[in-house]
This record gives structure tokens, C-alpha cells and sequence, in this order.
């Protein structure tokens, strides 16, 4: 039983890595494009005037409920972000769509970690730096390998065919993987009653 699923787990890791290979150039293009624009969002917060994040952005997580309405409110945009990205990707003239959506990811990232380190000195920093910045850019890295893997899949359909349900269960992979990364984000900030912008 274990070799067993030792070969599936090999199978499983060799398929992903063939398929990271053949994206290799989308992948790159598109982390670029959302690189470039996290940078953006840090500049355009630094050279602003006030510096500042009205407070009706702010949520301080302390406690579970508090806790919970932060993972579900996140949950929802990562979803809506995957539906964007997914119908996005059918169609090639409507993939710079999903990646404008997730481009405009990173500005925000980029933005509202100047603004948790600008409104909250010390504390905001070491949050951004040990909780919301790691957690973020690997959301963001799986959303980019989400779409370029997404595209790669729809366009090869449509060249050779294949099973909707293969593309199906890359969607609920990469989703489920990401909602498992905002289940550790939220319970690494309720445990030290962080504080963040609702957007990230």
C-alpha cells in the first residue's frame, strides 16, 4: 500500500513538473507583469502625499469571530479570482483579463503593506514581514501558475482535445491550495491580534 502510493505521489510530481516546464515562458511573463506591479503599488503609496489608509479598510483580527469573517471575506475574493482567471483563460483574447486581475493583486499587496507599516510602525512591520508578505507572495505565485497552467490546458484542448474534468480538478487543486494558505495567514494573524487591510 505504501509503494503504491509512493508511485502515485511520483507520478503526480513528475506530471506537475512536465507541465511547469511547458509554462515555463507564461509563468515567468506573468510573474514579471505582477512583480512589476506590487513594485508599483509600493512606489505610488511611498510618493504619496498622506501616506495614509482611511480606517474603514482596517481589520484588527482578535478573537474567532473577527478571525472568521476576515478567512471567509478572503475566501470569496480568492475564489472570484479564480473564476476570473478560469473564464479568462478559455479565450486568448480575454487571458490579459485574468492577468490584469491578478496584476492589479500585487499593486494591491504592494500598496497595503506600506500602508500596515506606515499606520502601525514596529508592529505592522514585523507582521508584514513574518505573516502577510510570505503568505501573500506564495498566493500570488500559485494564482500566476494557476493561469499559465489554465491557458496552457484550454489551449491544448482545443488543438488536441482533452477531458474537461482534468482541467476541473486543476482548478480545485490550486484553489484548495490557496484556501489553505488563507487558513494559515488568518490564524497566524488572530493568534497576534494582527492588523490588516481588508483587500489582502
Amino acid at each position: 500500500m505504501k509503494r503504491k502510493s509512493q508511485a502515485i505521489f511520483s507520478r503526480v510530481k513528475l506530471s506537475f513538473k512536465e507541465s511547469l516546464c511547458s509554462c515555463k515562458g507564461r509563468i515567468i511573463l506573468i510573474g514579471i507583469i505582477t512583480l512589476l506591479c506590487f513594485i508599483a503599488g509600493i512606489v505610488i503609496f511611498c510618493s504619496s502625499k498622506t501616506n495614509f489608509l482611511s480606517n474603514e479598510y482596517i481589520l484588527s483580527i482578535s478573537g474567532i469571530k473577527t478571525g472568521l469573517g476576515a478567512f471567509f471575506s478572503r475566501s470569496f475574493s480568492i475564489i472570484v479570482v479564480f473564476g476570473v482567471c478560469y473564464i479568462c483563460s478559455l479565450r486568448a483574447f480575454t487571458m490579459p483579463i485574468g492577468v490584469l486581475v491578478l496584476s492589479f493583486r500585487g499593486y494591491l499587496l504592494g500598496f497595503n503593506i506600506c500602508g500596515l507599516c506606515s499606520n502601525f510602525g514596529m508592529s505592522g512591520l514585523l507582521q508584514t514581514i513574518f505573516i502577510v508578505l510570505p503568505c501573500q507572495i506564495l498566493l500570488l505565485a500559485v494564482m500566476v501558475m494557476f493561469l499559465s497552467l489554465i491557458s496552457k490546458a484550454n489551449s491544448n484542448c482545443k488543438k488536441f482535445g482533452s477531458k474537461s474534468e482534468s482541467r476541473g480538478k486543476m482548478f480545485l487543486i490550486f484553489l484548495l491550495i490557496c484556501l489553505i494558505i488563507n487558513v494559515v495567514e488568518t490564524v497566524l494573524l488572530s493568534l497576534f491580534s494582527s492588523n490588516i487591510i481588508l483587500v489582502i
